[in-house]
């Protein structure tokens, strides 16, 4: 039988076709013999009367970020930098040979306390404080913000017989008149503590009066401690003064009674102005006097460089001991140290293979291990000192093999008057 033929149940048979396509129509949207299908959508809204209030959920990380920095701030960032600081300072004390120094750190502010031999020697240990420079991940950066001394007389003396009772001492800072004159980069600096207002005067006079033109300024930091002046001081400190101007650069430095002075010049006026220097003060007395002939100087610190140059000072691969086979190159350096004036330096300097922080610390000890050696030698352990400057001071390209190994060097300098 064929669907669509007549058939005794042909008019059921249609019905059922008609209502198959009516609900066909209405699933396709089409419109059939009942007309268009129409759709009910039904859409509902729960209504809470307990809602959760709002909150920024994405400030969360921001309120995390900034508890981690409080926490680092109050805990952990003073601390490391405190001892940043404390280690750069005791490093540069270290290569300053000035054992009689220690600091006292609070922060990022350094306090020098000791008894020097000199104010001079204060205040190089000062300035190398001041200079030291620690690592940082933007490179080496200076962590002492406030360097300052606190620097007590060498001894102590007991009153003369009225002045106080019988056995009484006391410092010798707190009435002892004393100064330290630097000059350096056409600028003369005039510090100490003096008697009275009158010899303050008197002493800024006088040394503006005898300044030579290529010395610019005079810069007066003098403290009056009030009392009565002792015979002939007034005249030590115009000798101090006087002296002085006749240099380049150089200190003058009274403490203890004992007069020290340092000087750098050309050599035509090295003899004439050790003798100034040398004569005899009408009060107090003469200590060291260094004079630095410029053209001995450059001829000293030459013969060092062409003699580390000719056959390096070299090491065990990360060790500050020296190769065995350079005995005899210490034993030439060691002597022409010993004929150079004033007080050496040697200087330890490596490539930027490494960290920083660690190529400072290798360049210092093997600075120390040269001069270990030298002093073995017969150099006087108080005329030289060591310092390390790592990759600091490269005199080659550190891209290449060649240049990286002409920055892992050792160098002995002068230091100079003004250092």
């Amino acid at each position: 039988m064929s669907l669509g033929r007549e058939t005794a149940n042909g008019p059921k048979t249609q019905a059922k076709l008609d209502l198959a396509r009516a609900w066909a129509g209405a699933y396709l949207g089409r419109e059939t013999a009942n007309g268009p299908k129409t759709q009910v959508v039904r859409r509902f809204r729960r209504v809470s009367g307990h809602a959760t209030p709002f909150f920024p959920y994405g400030l969360l990380p921001l309120l995390g970020l900034a508890l981690l920095t409080l926490i680092a701030w109050t805990s952990f960032a003073p601390h490391n930098i405190e001892d940043e600081v404390r280690s750069a300072a005791d490093r540069a004390v270290a290569d300053s040979g000035a054992d009689w120094a220690s600091v006292d750190v609070s922060g990022q502010w350094v306090k020098v306390t000791g008894a020097p031999p000199t104010p001079a020697a204060g205040e190089r240990v000062l300035d190398a404080v001041r200079t030291s420079r620690s690592p940082t991940w933007l490179g080496p950066a200076r962590p002492a913000t406030r360097v300052t001394g606190d620097f007590s007389a060498r001894g102590v003396r007991t009153e003369p017989a009225g002045a106080s009772a019988p056995g009484t001492v006391s410092d010798a800072a707190n009435d002892e008149p004393e100064f330290l004159f630097r000059l350096t980069g056409g600028k003369l600096t005039l510090n100490g503590r003096v008697p009275d207002i009158a010899t303050r005067n008197a002493l800024v006079a006088a040394a503006i009066k005898s300044l030579p033109g290529w010395i610019e300024t005079v810069e007066s930091n003098l403290e009056v401690i009030g009392v009565p002046p002792p015979e002939g001081f007034q005249e030590t400190m115009m000798r101090g003064v006087e002296t002085l101007t006749l240099c380049d650069a150089g200190t003058a430095s009274f403490t203890s009674r004992l007069f020290n002075f340092r000087c750098e010049l050309p050599e035509r006026d090295a003899e004439r102005v050790r003798k100034l220097a040398s004569a005899t003060l009408p009060y107090g007395s003469v200590g060291e006097v260094e004079i630095l002939a410029k053209e001995i100087v450059e001829s000293c610190e030459g013969e060092l460089a062409r003699l580390l140059e000719a056959s390096r000072i070299e090491f065990d691969p990360g060790s500050d001991r020296i190769a065995a086979s350079k005995a005899a190159l210490l034993d030439l350096t060691a002597r022409a140290a010993s004929d150079c004036p004033g007080t050496l330096r040697v200087e330890g300097h490596t490539d930027n293979t490494g960290s920083t922080e660690l190529n400072l610390s290798l360049s210092r000890r093997r600075a120390e291990a040269v001069r270990a050696a030298l002093i073995q030698r017969g150099v006087a352990p108080a005329r030289i000192v060591a310092a390390g400057y790592g990759p600091s001071r490269p005199i080659g390209n550190n891209a290449v093999d060649e240049g990286r190994a002409q920055n892992r060097r050792i160098e002995i300098r002068i230091v100079g008057t003004d250092e």
